[in-house]
C-alpha cells in the first residue's frame, strides 16, 4: 500500500492549460470535475516571444476569480518556474521565467511543471494506477517525455532535467535528436521521428497518417511504427532498471492510439523477466496532466 496520505480529488480547483508542442488544451476545474475544455493549434519555433502572448490569451478567457492556474508544459522547468527548451529543434532557443509572467498577469498563484510530470502525477494520484508505490510515465506525443512518481511525489530536480529520459539513448538510435544528443529515444519514437521516417520514404505522411496507414496494413508504416515501439519497450526496461517501477503508464496522441501499447507489450516480452514490468494506457488521457498541475 502507498505510504503517502492520499489526496481529495475534490480539492481541486483552477484552470489547467496543457501546452504541447502543436496543441494547447485548457480546462476549468471545480472540485475535481472538468467542467469546461477547449483545444487550439499551437506554432512552436516559429515566433518563441508569441508563447507567452497565447498563453496569456488562452487564459485571459477562462479566468476570473482569481483560480489557481497551473500550465502543464513541453519542455524543462526548473524549481524556479523558468522555462527552457531541451529539443531546440521542436521549441526554439527558449528561456522565460513563466512563473513569474504569469503570476504577475494575473495576480494569483501558478503551478508550473513539465507536461509529463505533471501527467505522472495526475496517473499516480487519481488513475487506474493510484494503489502502486512506484508509477512511471512516458508520453508518445510530438516527442518523447517521461515521469517518474515514487509514492506520490514527482522525481524532480532543481534544474528540471531530471526524468527526461527521452533524450536518453537507445541501442536502436543512429540520428541525432534536437537535443544535440546522437540516438535518444524522442530521435526514434517520436511523434516527429515518425513524420521524418516517412517523409525519406518518400510519402510524406504527418504521425497521425502513418499511423493510420499501419492499421491498414501499410507494410512501411506498420515497420516505422514497430521501430517506435520497440524503443519505447526498451525505454520502459531501463525505468524498470533504474527506478525499479511497479507500473509504466503510455499516454500521448500515439500512445494512446489503437494498438499501440500492445505492441510495446509484445516487445517488452523480448527483454529478460527481470526487466520487464506491468504496462497500461493512461486511464486520464488529455486530463491527466490537468489534474496533477493543480495537487
Amino acid at each position: 500500500m502507498l505510504n503517502k496520505k492520499k489526496i481529495n480529488k475534490n480539492s481541486l480547483t483552477g484552470i489547467a492549460l496543457d501546452f504541447g508542442q502543436t496543441k494547447i488544451s485548457i480546462g476549468i476545474i471545480s472540485k475535481g470535475k472538468v467542467i469546461k475544455t477547449e483545444k487550439f493549434n499551437c506554432n512552436f519555433s516559429k515566433n518563441p516571444k508569441g508563447y507567452i502572448s497565447q498563453i496569456e490569451d488562452i487564459i485571459q478567457n477562462c479566468y476570473s476569480n482569481k483560480n489557481k492556474i497551473g500550465i502543464a508544459i513541453s519542455g524543462r522547468v526548473d524549481n524556479n518556474g523558468n522555462w527552457y527548451a531541451v529539443n531546440k529543434k521542436n521549441l526554439g532557443n527558449i528561456k522565460f521565467p513563466l512563473k513569474k509572467i504569469i503570476e504577475k498577469k494575473f495576480n494569483t498563484s501558478v503551478n508550473i511543471m513539465n507536461d509529463a510530470n505533471a501527467a505522472c502525477l495526475g496517473e499516480a494520484t487519481f488513475g487506474s494506477v493510484k494503489e502502486y508505490n512506484r508509477v512511471g510515465y512516458v508520453t508518445v506525443s510530438t516527442g518523447i517525455g517521461v515521469g517518474i512518481v515514487i509514492n506520490r511525489k514527482n522525481l524532480i530536480s532543481d534544474s528540471g532535467l531530471a526524468s527526461h529520459l527521452g533524450f536518453t539513448t537507445s541501442r536502436k538510435g543512429i540520428g541525432k535528436c534536437g537535443s544535440g544528443r546522437l540516438g535518444t529515444f524522442e530521435s526514434i519514437s517520436s511523434g516527429k521521428s515518425i513524420e521524418k521516417k516517412s517523409i525519406m520514404l518518400g510519402y510524406k505522411y504527418n504521425a497521425k497518417q502513418v499511423y493510420e496507414a499501419n492499421l491498414s496494413g501499410k507494410k512501411w508504416a506498420s515497420k516505422i511504427i514497430n521501430q517506435s515501439a520497440e524503443a519505447i519497450a526498451e525505454l520502459c526496461t531501463n525505468m524498470k532498471a533504474i527506478y525499479d517501477l511497479d507500473v509504466v503508464v503510455i499516454g500521448g496522441s500515439i500512445g494512446m492510439a489503437e494498438g499501440y501499447t500492445d505492441l510495446v507489450k509484445k516487445f517488452l516480452k523480448k527483454e529478460p523477466k527481470l526487466f520487464q514490468v506491468k504496462i497500461v494506457k493512461s486511464s486520464l488521457g488529455i486530463k491527466a496532466s490537468k489534474f496533477g498541475v493543480l495537487i
